[in-house]
């Protein structure tokens, strides 16, 4: 039993390049990296193998990754990005020197220039309520009402389904980045999601809902046609239909008026099926429809983030208890928000400077 480690070792020494991709891969999986890190990692692995060429990864040195960062850099990449390069392939190389493939990390030889980082951005609490005033639908409104009252991660938000939620406490169970927390809701975001949901009780909380089908008019030659898809056959596709409106020289409005009177109801028939949960795109659209209509310029869920955590610190918030909210592995990410609160800031500028 103790040579199998050792049996397994040489046997990862005489893997390919392509073949050790593919067991790091497999390695982040058994290692509970969230999705979208093993995503990235992945994919900064794929530059290093076309870099690479037929040299095995046995062979690279420090000089070899800082050429390659070089030649990644050469694409305008920013000072982040070049950072999560260098991240994904220490952790690439640790797993190599773990099984004996590398006798050395040579990514960690390289020191990336301190990330100065922006402070955070935060919406005051006025404009989170014309955010929330400028939503479209009730889902919307959900959707970014849940966003501001629990402070979530739009991963975590997306992964949320009927059971993780405790409606009688208030509370939510969530899952990001390998770890799970319960996060609180207030009395609004509770009003709207049920208000969305509509006495739904399974699936995810937030769905993207098939659209309504309701039909189509063109020009076809010297008349106006519309044209739908009926459901109503037992056959497994539908069958494409149309349906002469009147001459071409009636207007738009009037083709649609008469296209509504002869197929009052063009999508009858057509069962749904089973809704998708939002996806990152879906949640990012609402966000800027909402946000262009409020007039608030760019304003992204993380951005909601930020401003629940500047509004709890501004309300005497314990910054101890912010992180555990936050669901933040380190005490210092959630400091960062200390320099966004304004009112205790506020409150000392004015007893103190004299022409305050």
């Amino acid at each position: 039993m103790g040579s199998e480690p050792g049996a397994r070792r040489a046997e990862l020494r005489g893997l390919s390049n392509e073949e050790l991709a593919a067991q790091f891969t497999q390695w982040l999986v058994c290692q509970r990296y969230a999705k979208q890190t093993r995503w990235c990692y992945n994919r900064v692995l794929r530059k290093l193998l076309e870099f690479c060429g037929s040299k095995r990864f046995a062979r690279l040195t420090h000089i070899d990754i800082r050429h390659f960062l070089s030649d990644a850099s050469f694409r305008d990449l920013s000072q982040e990005v070049v950072r999560r390069h260098i991240w994904a392939l220490r952790c690439f190389f640790d797993f190599l020197c773990l099984n004996d493939v590398v006798s050395e990390v040579a990514p960690r030889f390289i020191r990336p220039r301190p990330l100065k980082r922006p402070i955070p951005r935060a919406l005051s609490e006025e404009n989170v309520r014309k955010l929330i005033r400028a939503s479209a639908t009730p889902r919307n409104r959900a959707v970014i009402e849940l966003f501001y009252s629990t402070g979530c991660r739009l991963s975590e938000i997306v992964n949320i389904k009927m059971e993780h939620i405790d409606f009688k406490n208030r509370t939510i169970r969530v899952s990001g980045k390998g770890k799970e927390r319960r996060v609180f809701f207030g009395s609004h975001a509770h009003s709207a999601i049920l208000t969305y949901l509509n006495g739904r009780a399974t699936g995810h909380l937030f769905q993207s809902g098939i659209p309504v089908q309701r039909g189509a008019i063109h020009q076809n030659g010297n008349r106006w046609y519309g044209y739908w898809l009926d459901y109503r056959s037992t056959k497994t596709k539908p069958i494409r239909r149309s349906i002469s409106l009147g001459p071409r020289s009636m207007s738009r409005s009037r083709a649609w008026e008469s296209f509504r009177r002869l197929v009052p109801n063009p999508d009858i028939g057509h069962v749904r099926k089973i809704p998708r949960p939002l996806d990152r795109s879906a949640i990012a659209q609402i966000f800027q429809q909402a946000s262009f209509k409020a007039g608030l310029g760019k304003v992204t869920s993380h951005c909601l983030r930020h401003s629940f955590a500047a509004h709890m610190l501004d309300h005497g918030a314990d910054v101890r208890r912010l992180q555990e909210m936050l669901g933040h592995a380190c005490l210092v990410s959630t400091e960062r928000y200390a320099s966004v609160a304004a009112a205790s800031a506020a409150k000392i500028y004015k007893s103190a400077h004299p022409r305050s």
